[in-house]
């Protein structure tokens, strides 16, 4: 059994849980837009782990990239001497880290500032380029990243983020979930199915995915190399 799931292996499970073996209320087109959008809510919920399961990373050396059926060139986030302001890829949520990869400034660190700190506000009053050294950075609207003080001199740079999950695109399509979350994303699935119907069994199936995703989120541990230590306070006898 393959750890992965297919859109095929999903929309049957699906159509099991509806008692539709076969196609008649639900259409395959219907049931892909309603695994889409379950798949979406699940990869939500798995953010919230901020467990790394999702995360991404691209060189501004990458060349043209399709992301999310776009078209985009990395050079997009190439930090440019003089420029301020820089556009993401497409499929960016979450920045975790970005690296600077050209050779000698590889010990140039960002820091994350709010664009309306202070820090932040200073550094974007100066007129003049600066030698690269410590970049504060934050996002702003949907995908753009502004950088201060402005430098001067072009850097690569490898960017580290959690990506949006592509749409599953064929039947041969296979959902990029930790296991076993596949079956959170059929009973959703199942449950908006049945809302359409305006059956009252929605509700049991909605209750049985988010029971999915809590007894993961519980149990889960991604990383378990550190021992745990609890520290216990002795009161002091008078």
């Amino acid at each position: 059994m393959a750890l992965r799931k297919t859109r095929l292996e999903l929309r049957t499970a699906v159509r099991e849980n509806l008692d539709e073996a076969t196609a008649s209320y639900w259409s395959d087109a219907q049931l892909n837009r309603i695994l889409d959008r379950s798949k979406d809510r699940a990869w939500n919920e798995v953010k919230k782990l901020k467990d790394d399961f999702f995360l991404r990373n691209r060189t501004s050396l990458d060349g043209t990239l399709t992301i999310l059926t776009e078209s985009y060139a990395a050079t997009g986030f190439e930090l440019v001497a003089g420029t301020r302001e820089y556009t993401l890829p497409f499929d960016v949520s979450e920045v975790k880290l970005i690296e600077v990869t050209t050779v000698g400034y590889e010990t140039v660190r960002f820091l994350h500032r709010d664009l309306a700190s202070w820090e932040m506000r200073g550094l974007r009053e100066l007129t003049e380029n600066q030698v690269p050294g410590v970049i504060y950075f934050d996002l702003v609207g949907e995908r753009t990243l502004t950088i201060a003080p402005k430098l001067d001199t072009t850097l690569d740079l490898r960017l580290w983020y959690v990506p949006i999950l592509d749409d599953l695109a064929a039947d041969t399509s296979t959902l990029e979930m930790p296991h076993p979350l596949y079956m959170a994303v059929e009973e959703f699935a199942t449950a908006r199915a049945l809302v359409q119907d305006r059956e009252a069994s929605a509700a049991v199936w909605e209750q049985m995915g988010v029971a999915t995703v809590q007894r993961f989120m519980g149990g889960h541990r991604r990383q378990t190399q550190d021992p745990e230590l609890v520290v216990l306070y002795a009161a002091e006898e008078w």
